[in-house]
């Protein structure tokens, strides 16, 4: 799929995103704390594609407002960790 914002073209290939989302969900959780940038860009691009409303998925429990917490405040711990991973695979199921 091809759109174009501000005069950019841009190309986006469903099944590519679909990949890496399963490829993050399949991560362990030192595999996912260490690539959380990637992980919140890709959340970005599905919420994007899926037109999830900003105030869902940028609100202070939104998919991407709670990865950007991880990246900020790396000592977290593990249960706040495991619920979201659990709404970055809910959020950003691709079918």
């Amino acid at each position: 799929m091809e759109y174009i914002i501000d005069d950019k073209r841009f190309v986006l290939s469903y099944q590519e995103l679909k990949e890496e989302y399963l490829r993050f969900c399949k991560m362990s959780d030192n595999e996912f704390l260490g690539n959380l940038p990637a992980a919140a860009h890709l959340a970005c691009i599905i919420c994007y594609v899926k037109e999830i409303p900003a105030q869902v998925c940028l609100a202070d429990t939104g998919v991407i407002h709670e990865l950007i917490h991880l990246i900020h405040i790396p000592d977290c711990d593990l249960l706040s960790l495991a619920k979201i991973r659990k709404l970055f695979k809910e959020s950003l199921k691709l079918v």
